[in-house]
């Protein structure tokens, strides 16, 4: 029995030895990149889209292209409250509900969308009820993160 386990130990120490030693070649390691781009859009850059009912506004995303779209990661962040004092990065889309002085309430979407053909980026504040309310047009500090 004992002739028995050392050979079975042996032929699993070698079938893991094959293992590890072909699992890993060259051609299997991939670096990882990546591209931060950021972006103000101030109060009077918004503009109302009367068909999406939103606000947006569109910037360009250069370094975007069809192998990040479709192989990577693209993520987008919102800058909110103070630099240096209060501020947080939170991921989009960002959703923040409201309760106005009548009692009615709606909700705010900030978020993004993207397109590797245009090489745009575009930003919107998305009310709930639709209603154009220039107040929600504000400045706000967005970071695309793009990971491949």
């Amino acid at each position: 029995m004992k002739r028995k386990l050392n050979l079975y130990s042996a032929g699993l120490l070698f079938l893991g030895f094959v293992f590890f030693s072909t699992s890993c070649n060259d051609d299997d390691i991939i670096e990882t990149a990546w591209n931060i781009e950021n972006f103000t859009v101030e109060a009077s850059q918004w503009s109302w889209n009367p068909a999406n009912r939103r606000w947006e506004a569109v910037r360009e995303l250069d370094y975007i292209d069809e192998f990040i779209y479709e192989k990577g990661s693209v993520i987008g962040y919102v800058f909110l409250g103070e630099q240096n004092k209060d501020e947080v990065q939170t991921q989009l889309p960002y959703i923040k509900s409201y309760i106005l002085d009548d009692g009615s309430k709606f909700t705010e979407t900030i978020s993004y969308e993207y397109s590797y053909l245009t090489n745009k980026v575009k930003f919107y504040i998305e009310p709930s009820d639709g209603i154009q309310d220039a107040a929600a047009r504000q400045r706000y500090d967005f970071r695309i993160a793009m990971i491949w």
